[in-house]
């Protein structure tokens, strides 16, 4: 009989696997009960209390759980009965509570559990306590693009479902948890001696790092470290527990404490840090491990890495199946894995002996094991992270003994405590520095897009491989076994053309991709979302692999189609994405107002070339052409929609109009064009308005395959002429959800079903693409709901 070798290991890993079909089949809880931005009654226990920056300053944010979205009628009897609680001891009031919050319950609220609520300022109920709050509720912004970061889906996995601003306490329980509540107030005790002893960047790290809040991290400092890939070291993880942990451990070994009550205390006191700072998963994770270590060293067994890490799976997914969507959980596990796996192969594979080369190999063993997780989400990779983290890594047991040393010198003496920071503080200057040095390098980003799910598991499977027959393989193959996982990982393979409407809200933004490598952008703006190119347009960009733009063309410089491109030109001289030309309308002087001459300023200080096209000018891009029927060159008008520049792609048998704002003389001018060229023929297709499935058609056919509708969905625009000419198959509307304008107009919706198109739109669909492959053409809505 074969004897199972780490019999947990293999547990954790079925059950993780049990877990990923959980997840994948897990859908959202519809929260049709309580609508965006109503004023809104919710009661539930205080979880924790914290500090987070917002726009007016620093908030105090406080989590609830248990929580319960209240009917009218049922506030004054709560409120009653917290005002009686005074004698109803904590466990008592849980279980009173779990008992009849059902009955309290708006209705159709049975998805929300937990919701983060921003005080106004004012009293701040205890932690344990069971309070009744009032405000107005914001639901969790859902991705609506390829890249862009999920709110809803990231609150979801640590049990949130929306906000609750503005908010204002009501009426709070008499009893707390004690307990809990005595380590938030030591965590606020020592968050204000860090700020006594360090400056304020300096004293936001150390707090992030000490005390796990990140709510108030300089976002300058944060995105720096991310940058680097050095972002790993504010969290409190397994460094703090061999630092922290192990020399509590020592101290009361030296002071010749009982093994048994050693282990005790050293696992008691770590809990009580591990519950002041949050927590965390890293945090989770570590202190499983540490626990099981210590019983190691009490039972005389031996201590196995992977096993105390399968526990570690088992418990934490075991509370929370969600968490292997969790980026931290991901980086966290897979970093250990990658020293328990894959490090021994390469530390046998090493061609030299040194200490050097060992350190060296075993930072690019643990940049290995975690790649696919950063990939994935943040789809780059900086390259000198592994040599920086050389660097910083083994400094950080420095910043972290100095940090409690200022700490414990500021309890006593507030000198005291800020003569100990200096040294910390000099360490952290010069990991910045580093940072900016390494940032300013070339290639300091390599931007890769997010890989396939299946290249993901074929690297992992890969290095599984490489790591289980190391001893049996030559080095050289060794090593050209893991380029061959990085090429898997690493590798994009365009294929035909892909045209993706981006979801900018109210605004404008057309990416185009062709099989040869050409990346384009048509427009890039929005009047309803702030920092649209930091949010939407820049994550999609990086999460296609794009690093050089081919072209930015602007149709006309209305801000709702510009000031995500003006973000984009701001940043192309710096480490931003570079660009290598813009176009803009060749109009007379009556149409280069303040923000067209504004671009081309941005575009010189860039020293990205400015180029003008009218009417005739043609671009070639691979086996894509593009031809501008709009404007005619020269036309001297302010009216910046009717000069929109149209641009009539050709792609094989497949074509595409993009309008822009096109309206009135310039749409009459671009009809009588394409009339020339391309005989329109009335459609009789059965019409499909705005689906949210995938649609495959044939181009090639009668007509134009694809027309982005002009204006948002204006029924100023896009006319019954036009569309006779055109005779599009499919129309694209980018418009934003419950604009003030109507968007898109019910007259248009009404022109596009009589002439038979397909209508997608970013309200319902999100980012829509379509992908152009032969004759085929299949369209996919990014919200498939």
């Amino acid at each position: 009989m074969i004897k199972l070798r780490r019999p947990l290991c293999a547990a954790g890993l079925a059950y993780a696997a049990a877990a990923v079909v959980v997840v994948c089949t897990a859908g959202d809880a519809p929260l049709s009960g309580v609508h965006d931005r109503e004023r809104t009654i919710v009661a539930g226990f205080v979880e924790q209390r914290e500090t987070r920056l917002s726009r007016s300053g620093e908030s105090t944010v406080i989590t609830l759980s248990d929580a319960v979205i209240l009917e009218n009628d049922q506030i004054a009897n709560l409120e009653r009965f917290l005002s009686d609680s005074e004698k109803i001891p904590q466990y008592r009031l849980h279980n009173i509570w779990k008992q009849n919050r059902e009955n309290l319950r708006k209705e159709d609220t049975t998805g929300i559990e937990g919701v983060l609520c921003y005080m106004e300022e004012g009293e701040n109920p205890e932690t344990g306590s069971l309070v009744l709050m009032s405000g107005t509720y914001r639901a969790f912004a859902r991705a609506t693009n390829p890249g862009e970061f999920d709110s809803a889906a990231y609150y979801r996995i640590t049990g949130q479902q929306g906000r609750i601003m503005e908010c204002r306490l009501l009426a709070k329980s008499k009893s707390h948890n004690n307990f809990r509540e005595g380590l938030c107030r030591m965590r606020e005790y020592l968050s204000l001696l860090l700020d006594a002893c360090y400056d304020g960047k300096n004293a936001s790290v150390m707090k992030a790092m000490l005390l796990g809040e990140k709510g108030t991290l300089d976002a300058d400092l944060k995105e720096l470290y991310r940058q680097s890939g050095i972002i790993h070291i504010l969290a409190i993880s397994g460094l703090h527990l061999s630092v922290i942990g192990m020399g509590v451990h020592k101290l009361f070994g030296k002071m010749r404490i009982p093994k048994v009550v050693n282990i005790i205390l050293t696992t008691g006191f770590m809990y009580c840090y591990g519950t002041m700072t949050g927590m965390g998963i890293s945090m989770l994770r570590a202190y499983i491990m540490f626990v099981l270590r210590l019983g190691a060293e009490l039972a005389g067994r031996t201590y196995d890495l992977m096993t105390a890490a399968a526990v570690a799976v088992l418990v934490v997914l075991g509370g929370q199946p969600l968490y292997l969507q969790h980026s931290g959980f991901l980086f966290s596990f897979g970093a250990v894995c990658g020293i328990g796996t894959f490090l021994p192969a390469v530390k046998t594979n090493l061609f030299g002996h040194t200490k050097a080369e060992e350190v060296l190999f075993s930072g690019i063993a643990v940049s290995l094991a975690t790649l696919p997780v950063y990939l994935c989400f943040y789809y780059e990779f900086p390259p000198y992270s592994v040599l920086l983290n050389l660097f910083v890594i083994p400094g950080m047991t420095f910043v972290l003994l100095g940090g409690l040393a200022s700490l414990g010198g500021a309890a006593l003496f507030l000198p005291l405590g800020r003569m100990a920071a200096v040294p910390v503080q000099l360490v952290l200057g010069l990991y910045e520095k580093c940072c900016n040095g390494v940032t300013h390098l070339p290639d300091s980003r390599w931007i890769t897009g997010c890989p396939g799910l299946w290249q993901a598991a074929l690297f992992v499977g890969i290095l599984v491989l490489l790591g289980a027959g190391n001893r049996r393989l030559p080095k050289l193959f060794f090593w050209q076994g893991v380029l061959c996982a990085l090429l898997v990982l690493t590798i994009r393979l365009p294929e035909g053309l892909q045209i993706t409407m981006v979801d900018v809200g109210q605004g404008d933004c057309i990416y185009l991709q062709e099989e040869s490598g050409v990346h384009m952008l048509i427009d890039g703006g929005s009047s309803d979302r702030s920092e649209v190119a930091a949010y939407q347009i820049i994550p999609f960009l990086k999460y296609e692999g794009v690093s050089r733009l081919d072209a930015v063309v602007v149709t006309h410089p209305d801000d709702d189609h510009i000031n995500g491109i003006r973000t984009i030109l701001e940043d192309a001289g710096g480490d931003g994405i570079f660009v290598e030309a813009l176009y803009l309308p060749d109009v007379g002087e009556a149409g280069r107002n303040r923000a067209y001459l504004e671009l081309e300023d941005l575009a010189e200080a860039a020293g990205i070339p400015v180029r003008y096209i009218g009417t005739g000018d043609r671009l070639h891009f691979g086996k894509v052409m593009l031809t501008c029927l709009n404007p005619e060159k020269g036309w001297n008008t302010a009216d910046t929609n009717a000069y929109s520049t149209v641009l009539y792609l050709t792609y094989g048998t497949f074509s595409a109009l993009f309008t822009g704002d096109l309206e009135g003389g310039g749409e009459r001018r671009v009809t009588e064009l394409l009339g020339t060229w391309h005989p329109g023929v009335e459609r009789d297709a059965p019409a499909q308005s705005f689906s949210g499935r995938e649609d495959a058609i044939q181009a090639g056919t009668s007509g134009i395959t694809l027309l982005k509708t002009a204006h948002h969905g204006s029924g100023n625009s896009t006319g019954d002429l036009f569309l006779r000419q055109t005779a599009p198959a499919i129309a694209l509307i980018s418009s934003g959800r419950g604009n003030r304008y109507g968007h898109p107009h019910k007259e248009l919706l009404e022109r596009l079903e009589q002439y038979g198109c397909i209508v997608y739109g970013t309200q319902q669909s999100g980012a829509v693409t379509v992908r152009v492959k032969g004759r085929g053409v299949k369209v996919e809505a990014f919200l498939k709901e």
